[in-house]
């Protein structure tokens, strides 16, 4: 990608087939953060587009997410799913008014064990989801200014095969600029001031990092699941507790119809 390549983020929430919630990306972090709540999308799971925008207010981009937001419009803490990596790194999508865009969706993902957080744009015409995005970006109600790239410099949207990774790696400046003080100091440990490591280094720390990731979305499942579980035996126990009141109830009533029409003493 070239200098002169510009881009914007957007991040956008439907409700139904209209988009009810836009903002800049740098909202959205704030949302994750927990620095703000979202009133209008409490208690709801709602489907959101991160949006890569170029020149022209053209969609280049976009990953179709899922997030769920408490009843205090607070966004769900374990959200984890890389937006700007499944982007760069999404499959061919449909032109959608510029030229075809990358698309990042429930069936189409690059890391598979994200695609379960990801939902799929489905429609007709003008009310497909990917055609209503175009337009909202034309629109342009968050007034984004489209400027030279810089902290997704790296995406390759061009509809090219990447290039082949050479086995010694080097950060650039741009991408360390990006990264929190915490990150910078991980950085400096792992590459050295000069900002190199070895392939083998890099796909251990990838691995790791994969690892770690697996344990604690099984972690999490295992414990949403003992979740449900409890839910169910507490339904069944209340269902069980009804059903003994409706018999007594039925009893009751037996016996009063009996004394009505005179059919056992009282």
């Amino acid at each position: 990608m070239s200098q002169q390549d510009a881009f914007g983020e957007a991040v956008f929430f439907f409700e139904g087939n209209d988009i009810s919630v836009e903002m800049h990306y740098t909202e959205f972090e704030a949302l994750l953060n927990q620095s703000a709540t979202m009133q209008p999308l409490a208690a709801s799971v709602a489907r959101g587009a991160y949006v890569v925008i170029g020149t022209g207010l053209a969609v280049r981009g976009l990953v179709c997410f899922l997030l769920r937001f408490d009843e205090n419009g607070r966004a769900d803490q374990s959200f984890s799913v890389p937006l700007r990596h499944l982007v760069t790194h999404a499959g061919p999508g449909p032109d959608v008014g510029c030229g075809a865009i990358r698309l990042a969706s429930r069936a189409q993902c690059s890391v598979s064990w994200h695609a379960m957080n990801l939902w799929e744009p489905e429609g007709e015409g003008e009310s497909h989801p990917l055609r209503v995005i175009q337009r909202a970006a034309w629109r342009n109600k968050i007034g984004l200014k489209i400027l030279p790239a810089d902290g997704i410099a790296d995406m390759p949207m061009p509809m090219h095969p990447p290039k082949r990774v050479e086995p010694e790696l080097r950060l650039s400046k741009a991408v360390k600029r990006s990264l929190s003080a915490p990150a910078d100091q991980k950085i400096d440990q792992a590459f050295g001031d000069e900002g190199r490591i070895s392939l083998t280094q890099l796909i251990q720390q990838h691995n790791q990092s994969i690892d770690s990731l697996t344990r604690k979305y099984r972690t999490d499942l295992e414990q949403q699941q003992q979740i449900y579980l409890d839910q169910i035996r507490g339904c069944r126990d209340e269902i069980q507790r009804l059903k003994g009141l409706l018999r007594h109830e039925q009893n009751r009533n037996r016996r009063l119809q009996q004394l009505l029409r005179g059919e056992v003493g009282p």
